[in-house]
């Protein structure tokens, strides 16, 4: 009965002999619920009521047929879920029904229909996840589930399906990634993604699929380059890649693609020269529109040697690139060097100041033999806070002693002159220079050495090695010191 202009419902009592084996009405203005009396034909083997505006349920309506090999219900107004008795039909080959209103999940029991080649549910209200069991259908030619509202990632699985030629998941809100698996599905000729939620790179695996002839991904999230490899694909015939968000120039390779029929391009960030294919030739301008910087022969666009003259050739940014960044790091290497200098120089000086320091403090003491005694006085009246009772160590017959710690390891005996009450300055100075001409003139071993001296009208006094054990006369004059110091010690020090 297909093909006709036939009207009404179809008979209600169709199978009711239940040895129906093919009941086919399609393409007619049959309205109304399938008839019930299907859902106990078991002999049933092909089933074809597309094209008609058949409604009601379509959980109720069948059953189980364990002979059913072909069934298309497309084009109705069917609604209700897909049964679980479906995967009581382990002969089904072919399951069309796609353009209804049928709703819920894809069960996951058409994943252990093995002898399943066409699966068509296009166009309904199917949500939830693809199920990963699909991956599991050996023979699995075609898969349509484009138009439903179904969401999540495209299961990796189905690269496992080798024998499937025709993959249409456009028009969902399918999301994640493209998955590289699809490159091993080598027996693929058409791949439908377009309209999705998909995001970032498209995977170079694609071009592994040598048998494709279309491609439709526009109208994603998609980023990054076009891969090169996709050149590879010498018999694709339709390319579309528009409404996404790809940028950088389109490969050469592209210029390969000898097949190629239909391309679009636009709503994208790419920019560069069209490959000189007649694709891209006589592609109209809407299809290479809302690009970054296209040129080439296409009517719209501006010619490829106008936009090089306006911009640097990608060599010359490269070089100035390289060239800036020398600099730079010419730059920085000289900055580092002239800190490392400073810092070197700094310490340096430090040392030397350190050093000129110490050389300052030991003042050259055994050296000071003028009677120009000025900074000799002030080092000294330091040294003994002024001549403080607290570093008095003797007295003698022309002075008295004190000890001065000039610096570290240097300490010495400072014997100050003492001054007649008359005409003071010129005693003072008589006594002092004959003591100190004395002095230069003695040559003995056990005499203390005489390091300096310092003249001024208001103090005069020596500089002598300090002795810590004291003199001679002071071990002489020490009755308990004197008994160990017995005669040959004496004897030895004259």
């Amino acid at each position: 009965m297909s093909d006709n202009e036939l009207e009404g419902e179809l008979p209600k009592d169709v199978c009711l002999g239940r040895s129906l084996v093919n009941f086919v009405a399609f393409k007619n203005h049959f309205t109304g619920p399938i008839p019930r009396s299907l859902k106990s034909c078991s002999t049933l083997i092909r089933l074809r009521l597309e094209e008609n505006q058949l409604t009601g349920s379509i959980t109720e309506a069948f059953g189980i047929y364990p002979h059913l090999y072909y069934v298309d219900l497309s084009h109705n107004h069917l609604n209700g879920e897909l049964s679980w008795k479906w995967e009581r039909c382990p002969n089904l080959t072919s399951l069309r029904i796609s353009n209804n209103k049928i709703s819920g999940e894809l069960p996951t029991i058409f994943g252990r229909m093995a002898q399943l080649q066409l699966l068509d549910l296009s166009s309904n209200f199917l949500s939830g996840e693809i199920p990963r069991e699909l991956g599991s259908l050996p023979m699995l030619f075609e898969l349509d589930l484009s138009s439903n509202v179904i969401t999540g990632n495209v299961p990796t699985e189905i690269g496992l399906l080798s024998h499937l030629a025709h993959l249409n998941l456009a028009s969902n809100n399918l999301s994640g990634l493209m998955p590289m698996q699809l490159g091993s599905c080598k027996s693929l000729l058409t791949l439908n993604m377009s309209k999705n939620k998909l995001w970032t790179s498209i995977p170079p695996e694609i071009g592994n699929a040598q048998f494709l002839e279309v491609l439709d991904i526009s109208h994603n999230l998609l980023t990054g380059n076009i891969p090169g490899v996709l050149g590879q694909l010498r018999m694709l015939q339709v390319l579309n890649i528009s409404h996404n968000s790809l940028f950088g120039s389109i490969p050469r390779t592209f210029s390969d693609m000898s097949a190629l029929t239909s391309i679009d391009l636009s709503y994208n960030n790419l920019e560069g020269p069209l490959p000189n294919v007649k694709a891209f030739n006589e592609a109209p301008f809407e299809a290479m529109q809302h690009n970054k910087g296209l040129c080439g022969n296409v009517s719209g666009l501006p010619k490829c040697n106008s936009i090089e003259s306006k911009k640097p050739n990608s060599h010359v940014k490269v070089r100035i690139a390289i060239i800036l960044f020398c600099l730079l790091l010419g730059i920085i290497l000289l900055s580092c060097t002239l800190v490392v200098l400073i810092i070197i120089n700094r310490h340096r000086r430090r040392i030397i100041k350190r050093e000129n320091n110490e050389r300052a403090n030991d003042l050259d003491f055994m050296h000071i033999l003028s009677y120009d005694g000025k900074v000799f006085y002030d080092r000294i009246s330091k040294a003994t806070e002024g001549f403080d009772s607290k570093y008095y160590v003797g007295e003698g017959a022309y002075g008295i002693v004190y000890k001065a710690n000039i610096s570290e390891g240097q300490t010495f005996a400072i014997k100050q002159t003492s001054s007649s009450q008359d005409n003071s300055e010129i005693v003072d100075l008589i006594s002092f220079e004959r003591e100190i001409q004395a002095l230069k003139n003695l040559r003995h071993r056990n005499i203390v050495k005489f390091y300096g001296f310092c003249s001024h009208v208001q103090c005069c006094f020596l500089v002598y090695e300090y002795m810590e054990r004291g003199s001679l006369r002071t071990i002489l004059n020490d009755n308990e010191r004197v008994v160990e110091f017995h005669w040959d010690k004496r004897v030895n020090v004259v």
